[in-house]
């Protein structure tokens, strides 16, 4: 047996149990726990979440909440929620002076897409992203591990080291979160996501998994997806995309992702107005940093930005839903990320309508 391996493994088993111990801590004598997470929360965000709530009831016995804001707009993501059963409520019914305790997951105080109500404070940070502008000065307990492929990782070893056998339905859907934040454990995946996965696996639905994975899409869908592709734009391996206005973040990112498996392709930069907030999507191949390149993208302009690994996001408030604006913005944003790349402008490469 290798010495090196035993003894790092050993380490970070001690790191761990230590992190799970003191979050039992943070919420021990709590009585009620109310979980927050992003605008608009993906898989991740919500896997964490019932991964969070199923922690305080079986090891301390606390009630929880999951309360959200902005939509759950992909189809895969309506259909984790409803095949699930995950009980949402609307952030502006709830009481905060209810709840002794608050938890951020997937996101950490301060992040542009991040809203905590007045009055709430916030006890508990959950994340894995790498942002400027967390503010968790004053939170009880923060356990941010950018190392980590997804936030939905960090709960479940949480569990794991508590001893937790996790239902059904939460194993589901913390397994599903690391399959989506991890490009199915292809891209950011650590020693900590591998054992969440293999921790999980035994508990899983997977029938209601594959009925996640592979909802039905409206037409709606595709004909967003066609303009999408019309307007990408390719310059040396660098692939920029600009949905124009459109429905929302999350089609955003799926575009990227796609776009991503061009072959070619070391980066994506995909953008679209969501009302009057610009949202941009960075994807980079596997050992590039789409942390610096959505900063160096972002330069200069107002919103906040996030990511690690290979995987990053940002928004950008415009005020006004002006064409003009959008366009003056993204020919800032494609100069600045195609100097950030090392590639001249010159005329790009275009999909054509020759078969159409």
């Amino acid at each position: 047996m290798n010495p090196t391996t035993t003894t790092l493994g050993k380490t970070a088993s001690d790191f761990g149990r230590r992190r799970m111990e003191a979050l039992r801590a943070a919420l021990a004598g709590k009585r009620r726990l109310l979980v927050l997470t992003h605008n608009n929360p993906d898989p991740d965000s919500l896997g964490a979440a019932v991964g969070l709530r199923e922690f305080a009831q079986k090891v301390l016995g606390i009630d929880s909440t999951l309360a959200i804001t902005g939509r759950i707009l992909r189809a895969e993501n309506q259909a984790m929620v409803r095949e699930l059963a995950i009980q949402t409520e609307r952030l502006e019914t709830i009481a905060v002076g209810d709840y002794d305790t608050a938890a951020l997951v997937d996101t950490q105080p301060g992040f542009g897409h991040t809203f905590v109500p007045p009055g709430c404070r916030i006890d508990i940070v959950l994340d894995h992203h790498v942002c400027a502008d967390a503010k968790n000065q004053g939170v009880a307990f923060v356990d941010v591990r950018q190392d980590a492929g997804a936030t939905s990782s960090i709960v479940a070893g949480h569990l794991r080291l508590a001893g937790v056998e996790p239902s059904r339905d939460v194993a589901t859907a913390l397994a599903y979160g690391i399959k989506t934040d991890t490009a199915d454990l292809s891209r950011n995946v650590s020693d900590l996501d591998l054992e969440a996965y293999d921790y999980l696996f035994p508990h899983v639905d997977r029938q209601r998994l594959v009925a996640i994975c592979s909802p039905k899409l409206p037409p709606a869908y595709f004909q967003t997806l066609r303009e999408a592709l019309s307007k990408v734009r390719l310059y040396d391996g660098v692939t920029l995309c600009s949905l124009g206005r459109t429905g929302s973040a999350e089609m955003v990112a799926e575009v990227a992702d796609l776009l991503m498996r061009m072959e070619g392709t070391r980066a994506v930069f995909c953008g679209g107005m969501v009302g009057t907030n610009y949202y941009v999507s960075v994807r980079t191949e596997l050992g590039g940093d789409a942390w610096r390149l959505i900063r160096d993208a972002m330069e200069g302009e107002p919103g906040t930005c996030g990511g690690h690994g290979s995987v990053a996001g940002g928004t950008i408030p415009l005020g006004a839903a002006e064409p003009r604006i959008l366009r003056r913005l993204e020919r800032r944003l494609e100069r600045n990320i195609l100097h950030s790349m090392g590639v001249a402008g010159g005329n790009a490469a275009v999909f054509g309508d020759a078969d159409d």
